[in-house]
């Protein structure tokens, strides 16, 4: 009896594994057929597929060869303890060459869901796939855990295949039937932390169910849907006025919000969602975000490494450590980025008697001088020495004569000619008008040329009283590495493209850039004259203005301390570099597609510029105003230092020569042994007879 009881067990256990074996062998074939519908379906659109399987699944990848189309295809396959870590060089190359030539279409059959999100993590983290590709993929539990729930986020365009080999009806009957369901996933994800599946279709009978197009956009209609969109305010892209938009105060004024939130609220529009806007805590001090321990960041980099948003505001710009972090858009804009540098005033009145005349019109005008007074010289010893000679031996002389020689005094003597030529050249009239017509004709013409030079003279020293004072800016890199004024600004990477700048200049500027945080501070160590700010024309623009709105109020006040310290700021007029603006996104969003495309009809019809200029519009209507309100250029007792400086030096020189007099009379004149007091006029008759 024991024995047929065994033999039975054994008959039931061997017809129930050869069961298995043939329901286990016709499931996979009828798995293979349903791939092979859904990539006949791909192929239709896509002619590149890259297929991912593992040690049960690898045959599946000859599906591609029975299709009519030439398709091109990838095979990587993983092994059952497949490390990530670490990855192959072959598995890295293959992703990179698929993904470089076009491939989006991804195929990933593997029985362990595990290995599946490893490998998925892998690829999104580095970039190595498509993610607004096509996936089909094996449900699997697994990979909806929580800290998945980000890809699926991310790469909405799959198709979970989902066998079940017994299901119940609602009677509770048991029953045992082959069928294939597919599943996506919803975007944007219903749950914040847990990702639910849709059903899309089923495989039964070798056919399924609908025979749709089961790969549908998902991102063109997001039926008013709530999308998180992270704010940093920063001039042009968001200004302070949209606030009460996301505190919910808006009163529906024609204030400039900013070019980014205007696109933010176009593109809403067009897609159909509802922007949430939230402002990170410590965002104005952390902007984009620096680098802390732990591979840690701040700002917008840490909302988007956490994946919190769907969009970000703040003047991105397009650089590749911000690529590393976001998805940018198209670039909207181009910003150039400068210095806002110290504008100094030229302390130059005391030179107000040659500001007129630059240094070689100086230097032609003393030489005509001395060439004047030598030539007045020469011509009347000329006419002394020649002509009253010629009349002395012709026998000719009269009193005319006489008064005609003596008249050539004023230069006969080389003193005497240089400084009666330049009291001419300063319109000052000759005590006494020679009597011979070649030196008056020379006198006349000396005449002619004084007046010009005087007229000239005079018109520029009015225009330089009248004229505000020249300042003096710094417009050049050349001019701020030369410069002993610190540069600097609030992030390192700005402080690293300096220093690794192939240019000798821009090297120099990196080595005194500091870094800064506050804004407010950094101004002000500017309008201090000790600092220049490094950030975008519009930005540095619209402080400026403040900082001068802020001065004038403090004047008014009478609360200016230290006002000679300060100077004006001056925007350097040279570009740093021309930078690219993006906004920025989450990492590998399905969105970026649809949103560069209104991004570039935006463009088109002009409105970025149109927004820009509404941005822009207080501080340029603030700068005329300044200018309308600046100071005439009044002649002062400032400007007019030049006139006491010349008048003290001339009163310090006649005193020298007067001291000069007294100590010449004193060690000299008085100990000479020919020197009687009670007869001087025949002392200095025997000293000139012997000087002759």
């Amino acid at each position: 009896m024991f024995f047929i009881l065994l033999l039975q067990i054994t008959l039931a256990v061997g017809r129930n594994g050869f069961y298995k074996d043939y329901e286990c062998e016709k499931s996979d074939e009828n798995l293979k057929l349903l791939v092979k519908k859904i990539v006949g379906e791909i192929i239709e659109q896509e002619n590149c597929i890259v297929f991912v399987t593992d040690s049960v699944y690898r045959t599946f990848a000859d599906i591609v060869h029975v299709q009519s189309s030439p398709t091109s295809k990838y095979e990587i396959a993983l092994r059952d303890k497949e490390q990530f870590s670490r990855p192959r060089k072959q598995i890295q190359r293959m992703l990179v060459d698929s993904k470089a030539i076009g491939c989006n279409v991804y195929v990933i059959l593997i029985a362990n869901g595990l290995l599946t999100s490893k490998f998925l993590q892998y690829a999104e983290n580095e970039r190595l796939i498509n993610t607004r590709g096509l996936f089909l993929l094996l449900y699997d539990h697994r990979l909806f855990q929580p800290n998945l729930h980000y890809l699926w986020n991310r790469i909405i365009n799959v198709l979970f295949i989902r066998q079940y080999n017994a299901y119940r009806h609602r009677s509770g009957e048991k029953v045992f039937k082959k069928r294939i369901d597919l599943y996506s996933v919803y975007f944007p994800s219903q749950g914040k932390r847990i990702t639910f599946t849709k059903y899309i279709d089923t495989w039964y009978h070798n056919k399924l169910r609908y025979s749709i197009n089961h790969f549908i956009k998902k991102t063109s209609n997001l039926r008013k849907k709530h999308l998180r969109v992270a704010v940093f305010e920063h001039i042009p892209s968001v200004t302070e006025k949209s606030r009460a938009y996301y505190n919910k105060t808006s009163n529906n004024n024609s204030e400039a919000l900013g070019i980014e939130f205007e696109l933010i609220q176009i593109i809403s529009k067009a897609m159909n969602f509802k922007p949430k806007y939230y402002m990170p805590k410590n965002i104005a001090f952390e902007r984009w975000g620096t680098r802390g321990g732990n591979q840690t960041y701040t700002g917008l980099t840490n909302e988007a490494m956490q994946g919190k948003a769907a969009f970000y505001l703040g003047d991105l710009h397009y650089t590749l450590h911000h690529l590393k972090y976001f998805d940018l858009t198209i670039p909207y804009n181009t910003e150039c980025l400068t210095f806002l540098t110290p504008e100094s005033l030229t302390e130059n009145s005391w030179m107000l008697l040659i500001l007129p005349f630059k240094l070689y019109t100086w230097i032609a005008l003393l030489f005509t001088l001395v060439l004047g007074g030598i030539a007045f010289h020469f011509l009347s010893l000329s006419y002394k020495k020649y002509i009253s000679l010629y009349k002395n031996k012709m026998h000719i002389q009269t009193t005319f004569m006489e008064k005609e020689i003596k008249s050539l005094y004023l230069f006969t003597e080389i003193q005497n000619s240089i400084l009666y030529t330049y009291g001419m050249l300063l319109q000052v009239s000759l005590p006494n008008l020679p009597n011979p017509w070649a030196v008056r004709v020379f006198i006349g013409w000396w005449w002619v040329y004084s007046i010009l030079v005087a007229v000239a003279y005079r018109g520029s020293m009015t225009a330089t009283l009248a004229n505000p004072v020249a300042r003096v800016t710094i417009d050049t890199l050349g001019q701020l590495a030369k410069s002993s004024i610190q540069a600097g600004g609030w992030n390192k990477e700005d402080k690293d493209f300096f220093l690794i700048s192939s240019d000798f200049n821009s090297q120099k500027i990196g080595k005194k850039f500091q870094l800064i945080v506050n804004e407010k501070e950094a101004i002000e160590k500017v309008a201090n004259g000790s600092f220049c700010y490094y950030e975008n024309y519009y930005f540095l623009r619209n402080a400026r203005v403040k900082k001068q709105i802020h001065e004038k109020q403090q004047r008014d006040n009478g609360t200016t301390r230290n006002e000679l310290l300060k100077h004006n700021l001056h925007i350097m007029e040279e570009c740093v570099v021309n930078m690219p603006i993006a906004l920025g996104m989450e990492k590998n969003s399905p969105l970026k597609p649809h949103v560069d495309a209104l991004i570039r009809r935006i463009i088109e019809i002009g409105l970025v510029e149109k927004w820009l200029s509404d941005v822009m519009e207080w501080s340029k209507i603030m700068e005329i105003r300044q200018e309308t309100e600046s100071e005439k250029a009044l002649v002062n007792l400032h400007k007019l230092q030049g006139a006491f400086i010349a008048i003290v030096t001339g009163y310090l020189l006649a005193f020298l020569i007067l001291v000069g007099e007294i100590l010449h009379w004193r060690y000299i004149v008085l100990k000479d042994p020919k020197f009687d007091k009670y007869h001087l006029d025949t002392f200095y008759n025997i000293s000139n007879i012997t000087k002759i």
